[in-house]
């Protein structure tokens, strides 16, 4: 069984926890001569934990190389779960949240976030990755990689919990209110032990209703805009845009030759009387593959019937910039 070195600075380095630990008695149990490990290694079998594990319990979420993690195997060596090429995988947890291992299993936690609040809930769930699990503890850190950004959550709890314990935690923080996937890590401390487990929600990609093949292509209006030294490209996905179905808008922001991942971008619908007809809706960055350069989509706007003509409105939030509008009118079948 590899070493494994825990090294906790404090509460806010929690992430920086490193897998696992070793105590004395494990500093002891390598100083036995080699003939005698052997021979306890065959008596007790592979199957059987140790003392050094029962004496130090994992407390970080497993990486891909991580084989085992407390959950039941089946008999061709699954988890009940899938494994993609990036390691351990979860499905969506009770609330639709992204899932992360505490402990190797032993509890789970649930990232939500509402980007219009600016909210972040997290979820404690015991091994089952269903059932609530009341932890005693003053605050959780969520600490997310882009934005860059950290938030302690603090105690919500669930109807039926009492005696401090809560099984949700719901913080604030302005960066979460810009809108795409976010990947980062959970951590608190249970009981005495530090727990921290690492989170990645999906990328949506081009899973988000409808293919981009040749007739939903990437279309762009007019020339980029300009604005505090940002290049700003407006359109839409889709050749031919139909009354009756929806319009999925499309932003594309650079500076400097370089894509902007942490603005937030809007859009609506309003007809030629400047009328809303399709209420604003926030968009997600979409990060650049190789059929597409990166953009902000997946804000589906509904236009009405009987109409020949919409107007896209786009409002952008740049990084470190008031608020900006631009109307795009654009054709319709």
């Amino acid at each position: 069984m590899p070493l494994r070195i825990l090294s906790t600075i404090n509460h806010r380095d929690y992430q920086l926890i490193y897998k696992g630990s070793f105590s004395m008695k494990t500093l002891k149990t390598l100083m036995i001569p080699s003939s005698l490990l052997a021979l306890s290694l065959f008596l007790t079998g592979c199957g059987d934990q140790s003392d050094e594990q029962a004496d130090a319990p994992m407390t970080q979420s497993q990486t891909a190389t991580d084989g085992d993690h407390g959950h039941p195997h089946d008999e061709d060596g699954g988890h009940g779960h899938s494994h993609g090429e990036g390691g351990h995988s979860h499905g969506a947890g009770p609330h639709d949240g992204t899932l992360a291992d505490w402990g190797g299993g032993a509890y789970h936690v649930e990232f939500t976030v509402d980007h219009d609040k600016q909210e972040a809930t997290v979820y404690i769930l015991g091994s089952d990755e269903k059932t609530p699990e009341p932890i005693a503890a003053e605050t959780l850190l969520l600490t997310i990689k882009e934005p860059s950004l950290q938030a302690d959550l603090k105690p919500v709890p669930m109807d039926g919990e009492s005696g401090g314990k809560s099984s949700r935690f719901v913080g604030t923080h302005e960066g979460l209110g810009t809108v795409r996937e976010y990947e980062g890590t959970i951590s608190a401390e249970v009981d005495g032990t530090p727990y921290a487990g690492n989170f990645k929600e999906e990328a949506h990609g081009h899973e988000h209703g409808h293919s981009h093949g040749e007739e939903d292509a990437l279309v762009w209006e007019g020339e980029p805009k300009q604005a505090a030294g940002y290049e700003i490209k407006l359109g839409h996905h889709g050749k031919h845009l139909h009354a009756g179905e929806e319009v999925e808008p499309a932003v594309a922001i650079t500076k400097d030759g370089e894509d902007v991942s942490d603005a937030k971008v809007f859009n609506a619908l309003v007809n030629t009387e400047g009328e809303v007809v399709a209420e604003e809706v926030a968009t997600v960055f979409e990060p650049k593959t190789e059929e597409e350069p990166a953009h902000y989509a997946q804000g589906g706007l509904a236009i009405p019937k009987d109409v020949s003509k919409v107007v896209i409105r786009f409002r952008i939030e740049l990084p470190g910039e008031e608020s900006a509008t631009f109307d795009v009118p654009v054709e319709v079948e």
